[in-house]
This record gives structure tokens, sequence and C-alpha cells, in this order.
């Protein structure tokens, strides 16, 4: 493991004022907007289907939903109820040809989130650089 300090890390050796500090964090969360809003976005990574699916779709985009619902092991009516619940928040998108539709993830910090909860690439399976 690397000793070296994260770029955010205070560098100084002494220990800030207690309350100097205190007033610095409530000065940070007030600039900061949308909280709730990604409170809501994480809590979807807490039900164990919905990983799944954004597990199948990092291992190989462009998944059917009737082949996440059998990957799974899940009814295809409840693989669509979570897949509308991760399109609503942004997690992923669909893609329409005729009347087939096909899941990936919506963008890059997804991906990079899946890479750090583990998530890896099947061997066949070549990523872009840029996601959508």
């Amino acid at each position: 493991m690397s000793t070296a300090r994260p770029a955010h890390v205070r560098t100084s050796t002494e220990p800030p004022d207690d309350e100097q500090l205190v007033e610095d964090l409530r000065a940070l969360l007030a600039a900061e907007d949308g909280f709730a809003e990604l409170a809501a976005r994480m809590a979807l990574l807490a039900d164990e289907r919905r990983l799944r699916i954004l597990f199948c779709l990092h291992a190989h985009p462009g998944v059917r939903s009737s082949d996440l619902a059998r990957a799974i092991g899940a009814h295809e009516s409840t693989t669509s109820h979570a897949l509308a619940l991760l399109r609503e928040a942004g997690w992923v998108y669909a893609v329409r040809s005729g009347r087939e539709v096909r899941y990936e993830l919506a963008g890059g910090f997804v991906h990079d989130l899946l890479h750090e909860l583990g998530s890896g690439h099947l061997d066949e399976v070549a990523h872009p650089e840029h996601h959508p």
C-alpha cells in the first residue's frame, strides 16, 4: 500500500483549530448542492439485483433486458423495473433498434465506479476511451 498522502489531505503538521475547521466544513457543505439527489442515486447500488445488472452491463455493454434477466436469475418484469429505475437515475440508457432494446452504462463515472467496486470486463469486450 502506498504511503503517499492524497493531495486533498491537510499537509500542515499543526492540528487545525476545531471551531475554524467546523466552520470551514459547514461552508463547504453549504456551497454544494444536490446531496439528496446523489444519496438517492447511490441508494440504487444497495439493491443486489440492480448491482448485478450494472456489473453485467459493465462486463458486456448492449445486453437485452431478457438476457439480463436470465443472467441474474430474475423475472423479466422485475429486471425491466430495475432497468427503469437505473435509467431514471442516469446510470444506464437504452438503445432501440426496431423492436429490440439493449442497455448500456450511461457514462464514464458509472464505468469507473464499477471498476472500483471490483467489476471486470469479459475478455472479448473492448471499451471505448470515451463514454457517452
